[in-house]
């Protein structure tokens, strides 16, 4: 008899095994199937006008491109002290993009190779009629 409940209790012990393992490995099995291509990243991002000008047109281009393309400011200007959010495509995956800011004379300063898959914030400065910028 004792050899008997013994039995069952073992029995017990290892169903219970059995079944926690598989639910175990079942989410593991998920979790590596994700890989680097199914991540999204978003190229959007902040811009806090420090520059000291009334930036009058953005302008964003992939790093390498010869063309800037349209001006994507949302607003008519943005004064300085000022900011303003830049919307991408969703389709769009590149990584590295060059900016250029204009002010009302069409005076240009240009920022390069900045990393939109991990910057959200780029606050635009000129130093001396250099651009700088600092990035969150």
């Amino acid at each position: 008899m004792k050899r008997m409940k013994f039995f069952s209790v073992l029995m017990v012990f290892a169903l219970s095994v059995f079944i926690f393992a598989g639910c175990g490995s079942s989410s593991a099995a998920n979790d590596s199937s994700s890989t680097d291509e199914d991540t999204v990243y978003s190229q959007d991002f902040t811009i806090v006008n420090e520059t000291g000008i009334e930036i009058y047109a953005v302008f964003v281009s992939p790093t390498g491109e010869e063309s800037w393309g349209e001006d994507i400011l949302t607003t008519d200007t943005l004064p300085t002290g000022s900011t303003t959010d830049i919307v991408f495509d969703s389709e769009v995956e590149e990584q590295y993009w060059d900016l250029m800011i204009a002010d009302s004379e069409g005076t240009t300063f240009e920022w390069s190779k900045i990393d939109l898959f991990s910057v959200s914030e780029i606050t635009l400065k000129l130093d001396n009629g250099n651009p700088t910028a600092s990035f969150k």
